[in-house]
């Protein structure tokens, strides 16, 4: 269902007076192109947690199951939504904290960039996640990751896209068609 919104703006300043100018916009939600489709794609970024070593990441999990399926198994680092992607876009993933220790500054969290490529309605994905965190005993995780091309389908399950057995990381995508 689309909702429309209208806006009325107020003053502007003209010189040395003041004067009231209604501004009208129509907005609606979720359509800024007129109805042009395109696709979207979601990330989401998983830790082992400690006593589940032996715990196996899905290669697909159902499109509304990601954060059910790695429950209690694996805690949930990031997840974003990237829409209106085009040809030869870069989706940029960055959830970060950032202090200062030792005199020195630190910076922990995810930081990812991924190549975005699209013939018809399917995505190829390939990039870099590099991942700056302490586990649940205190061991420090510094992992770089290159995620190399993954195509993935609109409508299909969430995918692995890269996965590391060590440090336990494992990077999934989904894919689906909308407005931008």
């Amino acid at each position: 269902m689309k909702k429309t919104v209208s806006i009325m703006a107020g003053l502007v300043l003209l010189g040395i007076g003041l004067l009231a100018l209604p501004i009208q916009a129509k907005i609606t939600a979720g359509d800024i192109t007129g109805g042009a489709k395109s696709p979207h794609v979601n990330i989401a970024i998983f830790h082992k947690l400690h006593d589940h070593e032996g715990f196996t990441y899905p290669k697909n999990i159902a499109s509304d199951d990601i954060l059910h399926a790695t429950a209690g198994k694996a805690q949930f680092i990031a997840l974003t939504h990237t829409a209106g992607l085009k040809n030869d876009d870069v989706i940029m993933l960055s959830n970060d904290v950032l202090r200062e220790g030792d005199g020195d500054f630190e910076d922990f969290g995810v930081d990812c960039q991924l190549s975005v490529h699209i013939k018809g309605s399917d995505v190829t994905l390939a990039g870099m996640c590099e991942l700056l965190m302490m586990d649940q005993d205190g061991r420090e995780i510094e992992h770089k990751g290159i995620i190399k091309p993954v195509t993935i389908h609109s409508g299909a399950a969430w995918v692995l896209i890269y996965y590391n057995a060590e440090d336990g990381i494992a990077v999934y995508a989904d894919e689906e068609v909308g407005l931008e």
